[in-house]
């Protein structure tokens, strides 16, 4: 008999929120800013406004604080695992904290659950009277393929082949 965790997952699924700019994409973005904003302090230097040149200074500071803010929180992820005994799911955050959760898979319930209030449109798994909202970032049909293919992978895992 192999021992615990030494096959292969029944179930295997990273989730990552989609981001437009890669290393270089944000380099070039930020050194157009960079350049728009020196040539409009050279204009308004040349017009004897130079108190506009520190508000540029911060307006473009900030701009390029939000774009390194969302290029970081693009980092994140969830990954899910079902193996014999459990679904996994793993958290990491856009600094690299982990956060993990076992469930049972016999009792797990899998839906797709529609934007509430301040609560994104998610996909939720519930077992045992808990839930847990994972793939918020994720489009609306993107969640919608994760549900089929994670009820999939369960009724594989609750109905398994016999010998």
């Amino acid at each position: 008999m192999a021992e615990a965790g030494t096959q292969a997952p029944l179930f295997h699924a990273v989730l990552t929120a989609q981001r437009s700019l890669g290393v270089r994409g944000f380099a070039w973005a930020a050194g157009v800013l960079v350049a728009f904003a020196a040539l409009s302090c050279a204009v308004f230097l040349a017009l004897g406004a130079w108190p506009v040149v520190g508000f540029v200074g911060v307006e473009i500071g900030l701009a390029l604080l939000l774009l390194w803010l969302h290029q970081r929180a693009g980092r994140g992820l969830e990954e899910l695992t079902l193996d014999d005994e459990a679904l996994t799911v793993t958290r990491v955050d856009a600094a690299g904290r982990r956060v993990a959760w076992r469930l049972q898979p016999a009792w797990l319930r899998v839906a797709l659950r529609p934007a509430e209030g301040d609560a994104a449109a998610h996909v939720q798994l519930a077992s045992h009277g808990r839930t847990l909202a994972i793939g918020a970032f994720l489009t609306r049909d993107e969640q919608a393929e994760l549900v089929t293919a994670l009820e999939a992978a369960l009724a594989r895992w609750r109905a398994p082949a016999s010998p």
